[in-house]
């Protein structure tokens, strides 16, 4: 089979389950041909090993049933094409509003397109889009990632001095350059140098992996920089079956903040949290939707702020 025919067969796989979704959404909801009372989201759910991010889907269902929304919740794999077609497949629908957290920052002319040209609204939250593409028609609730990682920077530069290493998120994802950037800029002209970045696509696993590389390769590392909390429970992982203690053998400072990783914060194992409170993002983000759903004249930009937590105290 041809390259492209692969592709093809791919794309036609993840458009029968969306359909199948859809028709099960149905059913479950008695369609019939008879307007909708409630008003209907759309919520694109992107696969993770992340519970902070399995909280921030099940928390904006959560509020969006709470003001009155029906949900349709579409659960993806890991792949910008698997989003589009969700996507399109919330447009078939004819939802009323469709929120997404992409998984990379560009390439989603076409399909946001097609729901400006169907009239509803597009809502991305946690992450933003690329302000260079030409999305006007995208409303965006997110963390201030920037800001948050100069705010860690600042707190950490009177904390530690050695060698800092960088478990870098998604490519292409707003919150990872955002965050790496932030971080970067923060420690200039400290005596806490950024040496080393990679990538870990935000997995628990590549988590683990990275850290293994850092002990090995590059045993000056006194502190790590985990972008979430998947990756950083990876690296807890692996310090802890190999005798180094996380927390004080090597710092570690996390971007999320889940329960675990609270958790692990309370136990020393983690030194600093930027906490990024999904409850209230959820709450903005469905505010947002209520408010577009009046007003369709303008997109609306959404910060909610972040928080340093460390063992003993908020900063």
């Amino acid at each position: 089979m041809g390259k492209w025919r692969k592709k093809r067969v791919c794309a036609a796989t993840v458009l029968l389950m969306c359909t199948a979704v859809l028709l099960a959404w149905c059913r479950a909801h008695e369609y019939t041909a008879a307007p909708l009372r409630m008003p209907v989201m759309g919520i694109v759910c992107l696969a993770s090993e992340d519970d902070w991010k399995d909280e921030q889907y099940r928390l904006l269902e959560e509020q969006a049933q709470a003001n009155g929304f029906d949900c349709m919740i579409m659960r993806t794999e890991r792949t910008q094409q698997a989003q589009i077609d969700a996507i399109r497949a919330l447009i078939v629908y004819r939802v009323d509003v469709i929120m997404f957290s992409p998984i990379v920052q560009s390439g989603w002319e076409n399909v946001l397109r097609e729901a400006e040209d169907a009239q509803i609204p597009v809502i991305t939250v946690d992450r933003r889009l690329h302000h260079r593409d030409g999305y006007q028609a995208v409303s965006s609730v997110s963390f201030p990632y920037r800001e948050g990682a100069h705010r860690a920077a600042a707190w950490l530069r009177g904390q530690s001095v050695g060698t800092a290493a960088e478990l870098y998120g998604t490519l292409n994802a707003s919150s990872a350059q955002e965050i790496s950037r932030g971080f970067r800029e923060g420690l200039e002209g400290s005596e806490l140098l950024l040496k080393y970045s990679l990538c870990g696509d935000d997995l628990r696993s590549r988590g683990r992996e990275i850290m293994e590389t850092f002990v090995q390769e590059y045993p000056d590392v006194t502190l790590v920089l985990a972008q979430n909390d998947a990756m950083a429970l990876g690296a807890i992982d692996y310090l802890k079956n190999n005798g180094i203690q996380p927390g004080q053998d090597i710092h570690l400072a996390v971007f999320g903040g889940g329960e675990e990783i609270r958790c692990r914060l309370a136990d020393g194992e983690v030194n600093l949290v930027i906490l990024c409170d999904n409850t209230v993002l959820a709450q903005k983000a469905v505010q947002t939707a209520l408010h577009l759903l009046k007003d369709h004249s303008a997109p609306i930009q959404v910060s909610v702020p972040v928080t340093l937590l460390t063992g003993e105290d908020t900063v």
